[in-house]
């Protein structure tokens, strides 16, 4: 079992470590780390240990593909590309595929049609005159200021739902007219989810929306209250043609054959719980389709929320549910056919810790790389008596067979973290 490095060591490249004070998703000119939305399960902290996992396969990043399966904001795959891997991105989320084909894609910034450069069309996309449209008519209240909390949701300002409005409005007018292609329009929807996100009445989920403005004590009214804008992407260009796809990991895993090299690393970062994505993030889904899903204006009942459905029945996950969600990774593992598979997970999933590394072992050989991590608290009054929890990559390098057992490794792994917790 490998524990995390120092950050300035060989194998911890402080260039990977995420720092607050640094790393500003919002000002931060850092490719992997701009514009990153607020997102559950972001790797965005645990990248130095990711990092270590793919520099243990010794593979040459010119000559290997990077598959990330459960891609999410693309932060790992960002650090693939960074590193030099020529990176396969994929998630069934549309804001996602969205975000990912804006930073994984392209390699530079786009010019646009007429010859006008990035910052020139961002500038015009600011300046456009708000508009109400859905965003303002279905997330927000009448008033910035006189609003009724028991009918109106609060997801945005009005004065930013309809600066979302007005943006989206255009872009696709632009596409509608034939003058944006796949990459331009991702190149303009990524800043634009972003700062839906940032701008947005929440701790960071659209499950639902702060009581006024910040909730009860005005948190993070900075943001809440600014005007929406949209800022350039950051790009870098790491001399692959890179792939964002939008499919279910499975289905992808079947596909792979011959279409990846035969050193291919595949990294799974599945869902822990039982928290679909797909409901998390409607509102993101909802700006990235840009399809007015049917709503009432108001709140009527239990549609404060105003979450679409669809997900429901075209991207419901087994990895949601504790039952089904060992028998999915088992199968997930059965079909990929790459030499390496590295798994981020956590000790407080639904997959048991013992489960996941037996199911490793029965693909090859298995090394773990641990680190500990402060369990989430919904209330910081709320007392566990388990404070620590261990975040881990399991690699498994599937053309060799088994040095050590699951057991032996669960019981180095759940010693670790009994004795983190005791000194807690």
């Amino acid at each position: 079992m490998n524990r995390h490095p120092d950050p300035d060591g060989p194998h911890g490249p402080s260039g990977m470590e995420w720092s607050p004070g640094r790393h500003s998703a919002l000002l931060t000119g850092d490719y992997l780390f701009s514009q990153l939305i607020p997102y559950i399960g972001n790797k965005r902290k645990l990248l130095g240990l990711i990092a270590q996992a793919i520099a243990a396969t010794g593979e040459a990043p010119p000559r290997t593909d990077f598959i990330d399966l459960f891609a999410g904001t693309g932060v790992v795959s960002r650090l693939a590309k960074r590193l030099g891997f020529r990176v396969l991105c994929n998630d069934w989320e549309p804001y996602s595929e969205q975000i990912n084909r804006c930073h994984i894609v392209q390699s530079r910034a786009p010019v646009f049609h007429g010859g006008r450069s990035y910052e020139q069309v961002m500038a015009e996309l600011n300046a456009l005159p708000p508009l109400e449209g859905w965003i303002t008519r279905h997330l927000c209240p009448d008033d910035d200021v006189h609003y009724d909390t028991a009918r109106d949701r609060m997801f945005y300002m009005r004065k930013n739902g309809m600066r979302i409005d007005a943006i989206r409005a255009q872009i696709a007018r632009w596409e509608h007219d034939g003058l944006l292609d796949a990459e331009q329009k991702a190149c303009l929807l990524a800043p634009l989810l972003y700062s839906a996100s940032y701008n947005s009445n929440t701790s960071g989920l659209f499950k639902g929306f702060h009581h006024g403005w910040g909730g009860r004590t005005g948190t993070a009214l900075y943001r809440i209250a600014a005007d929406l804008a949209l800022r350039p992407a950051a790009f870098i260009d790491n001399g692959h043609e890179n792939r964002v796809l939008r499919m279910d990991a499975h289905a992808l895993a079947d596909t792979l054959a011959g279409e990846v090299g035969e050193a291919a690393i595949a990294y799974i970062d599945p869902p822990y719980n039982q928290h679909p994505y797909g409901a998390n993030y409607h509102v993101l889904n909802t700006i990235a389709l840009w399809d007015s899903p049917p709503l009432a204006p108001k709140i009527t009942g239990r549609d404060k929320a105003a979450i679409c459905q669809d997900w429901r029945t075209e991207r419901r996950s087994p990895y949601n549910h504790r039952r089904q969600a060992l028998a999915a990774y088992r199968h997930l593992l059965s079909v990929l056919d790459t030499r390496w598979i590295a798994t981020s997970y956590s000790t407080d999933g639904f997959i048991a810790l013992r489960d996941m590394l037996q199911a490793n072992c029965e693909r090859g050989a298995v090394q773990v790389f641990t680190r500990p991590y402060k369990r989430y608290r919904v209330s910081r009054q709320r007392y566990s008596t388990r404070p620590m929890t261990l975040e881990f990559v399991v690699l498994t390098n599937t053309r060799r067979p088994p040095q050590r057992t699951a057991d032996e490794l669960w019981h180095e792994i759940t010693t670790l973290e009994t004795s983190l917790n005791d000194a807690s």
